[in-house]
């Protein structure tokens, strides 16, 4: 085990590796740090939401009954997944601050108890969903035919849950010290192994969604491997003992609870939103469908530059270098709505086509259409409000994260959302311009909390030169 956080093949942009004697060396200014940081994270999250898409495919192939079952149960799974992804993200914060210090004994103790942690809750979570998996489908109204098929999906995703959530948990660690090529590498090879084991299982061995389930259980296992074998290299080991674990679990519990309440509050508000959207019509509901997934690979692409921001200018807040810390916002401010507008070009010139590759009425892809340019248009307040958050985040202020995000998602979001969509008959785009709403009041939040906690010291008063006295 390396007692220094030393990768000469990862983009670690934090410079040297966390030792005791000091704080490792800032990286430089700039965009580059910040875009070596940030593409390995859109890969990763790019093949992340292909393993829903290979599942969803191969089940599309194999029946009805097999491909509603995954959709009722799937996000369901992605629900017990929240509280590791928040834990996670806690984790990454802190190791990002003890990386920045050059703390390397706090940092190995952040990690094992995160790793703990995450063990623990995803255990916990996992049980739940087994022991719930019949009366959850029940309650969401699934079909005789779905219950069977979907219990046990769910019962075999159960299993994969710690996993999932120690492997959350080490991608924030390795990010926190600016390692996030092991994210593209951990996800890559889940996709590797999840892609012809599906295929496998699925179709030559017959077990349809149960083979979806198992392959994907694979494919988590394999990848929480993959890392734990990287990070016992790679990352320092904790010697200190236990004395300590409760207050490092207070710390991350004290910014892991709003991040996970926030990811929860959003996914009821996605849900909350497509029913809008089927309330409206069939056709419409299928344009949301498609409209949202373009956004979603959007919001991928500027939760990766985000996610970078949070990094750099956590170790930089860490080392008590706040001003540095500032260069980054600005930066990575720049970064956000350079990408949203590039991004929202190349979405204008490609979405029509192929809305029409996709689905074969013509009704739809228009609709998806009409409504692609307010649907990006709702991306740019939302980009300078993520630049804002990332620097709160940086900070471990996520609390003002969640309130910010729960006071837009239920003063405007959803209330508008509804009167504009569907009491006023403006359809889809009544549901985007209160996304558009929600954006700006949510940066608008943001950016209060922003200024008040960064806010930079008044210049010294200079005192007048003594007068030398007349003869």
């Amino acid at each position: 085990m390396n007692d220094a956080v030393n990768d000469p093949g990862a983009n670690d942009p934090a410079g040297t590796p966390a030792s005791d004697s000091g704080p490792p060396a800032p990286a430089g200014p700039g965009l580059r740090p910040m875009i070596a940081l940030a593409l390995p994270l859109l890969v990763a999250g790019l093949t992340q939401i292909t393993v829903s898409v290979v599942d969803t495919v191969l089940l599309a192939r194999l029946s009805t009954e097999g491909l509603g079952a995954l959709a009722l149960s799937a996000p369901v799974y992605l629900v017990a997944l929240i509280i590791a992804r928040g834990w996670a993200g806690a984790v990454q914060v802190r190791v990002a601050h003890h990386h920045g210090a050059g703390r390397t004994a706090d940092l190995a103790r952040t990690v094992r108890v995160g790793v703990l942690g995450a063990l623990l809750a995803g255990s916990v979570v996992g049980g739940v969903l087994y022991a719930t998996a019949v009366p959850i489908l029940t309650v969401l109204g699934a079909p005789a035919e779905v219950i069977d098929p979907g219990t046990g999906y769910l019962r075999i995703l159960a299993w994969a849950v710690p996993a999932a959530a120690v492997t959350f948990t080490l991608q924030g660690a390795c990010a926190g010290i600016g390692a996030t090529r092991v994210t593209m590498y951990n996800a890559l090879l889940v996709n590797a192994v999840n892609l012809p084991l599906g295929l496998l299982l699925i179709f030559r061995a017959g077990l349809g969604v149960t083979g979806a389930a198992l392959s994907t259980l694979i494919a988590t296992l394999v990848g929480a491997g993959y890392l734990l074998l990287y990070c016992r290299v790679r990352l320092p080991r904790d010697t200190t003992g236990a004395e300590d674990v409760p207050a490092v679990a207070r710390g991350l519990w004290r910014i892991g609870w709003p991040e996970m309440s926030t990811m929860g509050i959003g996914y009821l508000n996605e849900a909350l939103l497509t029913g809008f959207a089927a309330r409206i019509g069939a056709a419409d509901l299928a344009a949301y469908r498609l409209v949202d997934t373009l956004t979603l690979i959007v919001f991928t692409l500027l939760g990766s530059a985000a996610t970078a921001l949070t990094v750099l200018a956590g170790q930089e807040l860490g080392g008590d270098r706040s001003d540095r810390a500032l260069e980054r916002h600005r930066t990575g401010l720049r970064l956000l709505l350079g990408l949203v507008v590039v991004s929202g070009l190349v979405a204008l010139v490609f979405a029509r086509p192929a809305y029409s590759l996709v689905v074969d009425d013509p009704t739809v892809a228009e609709l998806a259409w009409a409504t692609t340019p307010l649907a990006l248009l709702s991306m740019v307040p939302l980009a300078w409000a993520m630049s804002r958050g990332s620097m709160l985040r940086a900070a471990g202020e996520t609390r003002w994260i969640m309130v910010a995000s729960v006071t837009g998602d239920y003063l405007l979001l959803i209330p508008l959302g509804w009167y504009l969509g569907v009491r006023l008959g403006w359809g889809l785009p009544g549901i985007y311009v209160a996304w558009t709403a929600f954006a700006v009041l949510y940066g608008l939040l943001l950016h209060l909390r922003f200024r008040r906690r960064f806010r930079r010291p008044s210049p010294p008063t200079r005192e007048p030169l003594p007068v030398a006295p007349t003869p």
